[in-house]
């Protein structure tokens, strides 16, 4: 009985490990807690990857960038994460925003305000079809631009990328990012008459922002949440 209670001791806790580990990794929609609006409060959707998620920054509930965000705008607005860690914004990706639950979530949520900003899973090697992005990024703010609310839908180039001991990581492209998804970020923005946020450029050369060279860390996150609240509220 004493082994069998050890065991079972034991499973519990590579149990929770795992489960703490998925949590913390954004892959569970329970990790995705979501506030209820209150009466009058303007409605702000933050809709993104792992960057928008929190993912690496201990504490994300009170320190991702959403989080802050809602700390700067304060009790007049309720500010949701609707981050997904690894997501892309292309259907043919390896993992589609658009298949999952906390999309429509998002759109249920009739927001006022809809942040944007995916497309940086999107660069690696095995997702990247720059017709399909674009495509599918059009038509993921066209589910945004019909709802109800009529929001107004901010868009924001990715961060860059920055090598770890030679190399970036999760096989993310940077070259791609710079050189093609930024670029075309910018040109969709353009084209819908949307405000794009520059947080390509705000990040450049802020190697020091980032905990892993692809997420940034607390410090990263204050600075990018007071880009966005600048941006919002000008």
């Amino acid at each position: 009985m004493k082994k069998l209670l050890i065991v079972l001791l034991c499973l519990a806790v590579v149990a929770a490990g795992v489960f703490g580990g998925l949590v913390w990794y954004g892959m569970l929609g329970g990790s995705h807690p979501l506030q209820t609006p209150k009466d009058g409060q303007i409605r702000v959707a933050c809709v993104g990857d792992s960057i928008t998620y929190g993912f690496d920054i201990p504490n994300r509930g009170k320190y991702s960038y959403p989080a802050v965000l809602q700390t700067m705008l304060g009790d007049g607005y309720c500010v949701n994460n609707y981050g997904y860690s690894g997501r892309t914004v292309s259907d043919s990706g390896d993992r589609p925003y658009r298949a999952e639950k906390l999309f429509q979530q998002a759109l249920d949520f009739q927001p006022d305000i809809v942040i944007i900003m995916l497309g940086s899973n999107d660069s690696k090697p095995y997702n990247w079809d720059a017709a399909a992005v674009r495509a599918d990024y059009n038509a993921l703010l066209d589910d945004f631009a019909a709802l109800e609310s009529a929001p107004q839908i901010y868009m924001i180039s990715p961060p860059p990328v920055f090598p770890v001991n030679g190399e970036v990581k999760y096989d993310i492209d940077g070259d791609v990012i710079d050189n093609e998804l930024v670029p075309m970020t910018i040109g969709i923005a353009v084209g819908r008459g949307l405000p794009l946020i520059d947080m390509h450029t705000v990040f450049y050369g802020r190697a020091d922002l980032f905990s892993d060279g692809c997420h940034p860390n607390r410090a990263g996150a204050q600075l990018f949440a007071e880009t966005v609240y600048a941006s919002i509220t000008e």
